[in-house]
């Protein structure tokens, strides 16, 4: 008995040790969440554009440019080797923050142009109008510290599975070489192998035109990880997106396990509904096959915590009720053309893109989305009794 008391002494000890080595590294779990704000995550965005002149209201790739003293620092109006015009925003911290950076920084492609121009021309925000791709790349980095390449991989498992989501979300593209149909998204569709190639969940890729990539930065900017597959678009869409990729980064700060796994098989499949379906998409939810209105409801339920850390303005979560309602900006584009040919097939690209023209300028002025719509004659749903986080979605 006398031989194992310095055991039971040594044992105790280390007990004690241990428990209070817990402790500690519970107290520094819970201070890293509460510091894990909304703030904690930096989005940058790369913006494609195709052009309208407005005498003509001819849809083309021509470039121009606002005047150099309307650059602010951080963003830059620049070239796209492919479409055109591009625009890079400046950084920015918070989804509030950003639709109004977005908004000022693309207007002025429209009010600050160079006094030496004759023509005026105004952006055109579609994924895609006659053979060339214009696309959203949205950077998500750390704000106060490096991303370094293992973090990225871990950040890119969690968001892998979610792009179907996102692309069903902002698919914008239903014309391809001046003709409409019924995809979605004709850029990912044609453009998936060059510009947009699919990744696996499990590996992280550094080649530039991946999907979802590591880029490894500059002097002007540091490393992100880079999605490229939204189409162009308004300013709304793409901070849903944002939202979505901010509400998975705050759940992978925070150290909480991801909700949604998918097989590469399941992912393919998925994405590709997204791409042709849009909002008539099936996904997976894990293994489960779900609808998107069913999708929406279950990351908004699944994700709240983070969601309402985000303090998403009502214009943003609008398009999430739309998007339940099998609408997207892609149906939107969709209506308007056909509205354009009914009323005379000969001019319709022209009588859309005065429409459109009189409608970007409103949405950029301030206005919103379904003033955006109703500008290019089209009628969106009513969404008063349409609520996002649904408990008729399982799993």
């Amino acid at each position: 008995m006398v031989a194992q008391l310095p055991l039971f002494h040594v044992s105790y000890t280390s007990f004690f040790q241990l428990m209070s080595f817990m402790s500690r590294k519970r107290r520094k779990t819970r201070l890293f969440r509460s510091r894990c704000s909304e703030r904690t995550v930096s989005i940058g965005v790369e913006l494609e554009a195709y052009s309208i002149s407005i005498p003509d209201y001819k849809i083309s790739r021509s470039l121009h440019f606002p005047r150099r003293s309307a650059a602010e620092a951080g963003e830059r109006f620049t070239k796209d080797v492919s479409i055109g015009n591009e625009y890079n925003s400046k950084i920015f911290y918070t989804v509030r923050e950003a639709l109004f950076l977005l908004k000022n920084g693309l207007r002025k492609y429209i009010h600050y142009r160079a006094p030496r121009e004759r023509d005026r021309h105004t952006l055109f925000l579609v994924g895609g109008w006659t053979d060339r791709f214009a696309g959203s790349h949205i950077h998500v980095a750390l704000a106060k510290k490096k991303l370094d390449p293992k973090q990225a991989q871990r950040l890119a498992r969690c968001l892998h599975s979610h792009i179907p989501f996102i692309i069903a979300l902002t698919g914008n593209s239903p014309v391809w070489r001046d003709r409409l149909n019924q995809l979605n998204s004709n850029r990912l569709l044609l453009g998936t192998k060059t510009y947009c190639k699919i990744t696996k969940g499990s590996e992280l890729s550094k080649h530039r035109y991946s999907e979802l990539t590591l880029n490894a930065g500059g002097k002007r900017k540091p490393p992100t990880l880079e999605l490229r597959v939204p189409d162009s678009g308004v300013p709304e869409y793409i901070l849903a997106a944002v939202c979505v990729i901010k509400a998975v980064a705050l759940r992978w700060l925070a150290g909480k396990p991801t909700l949604n796994h998918l097989s590469h098989e399941n992912y393919v499949v998925a994405r590709d509904q997204a791409v042709h379906y849009g909002p008539g998409a099936k996904l997976y939810w894990n293994h489960h096959v779900i609808t998107v209105a069913q999708y929406a409801d279950l990351f908004f339920r699944k994700y709240k915590d983070e969601l309402d850390q985000l303090h998403i303005p009502g214009e943003v979560i609008d398009l999430f009720k739309y998007l339940k309602k099998g609408w997207n900006q892609s149906t939107v584009i969709r209506r308007a053309v056909q509205r354009s040919l009914w009323s005379h097939r000969p001019t319709w690209e022209r009588r859309f893109a005065k429409r459109y023209a009189h409608a970007i300028e409103s949405l950029l002025d301030g206005n919103t989305f379904a003033t955006f719509a109703k500008t290019l004659g089209v009628r969106l749903p009513n969404i008063d009794r349409t609520w996002l986080g649904r408990k008729e979605a399982r799993w």
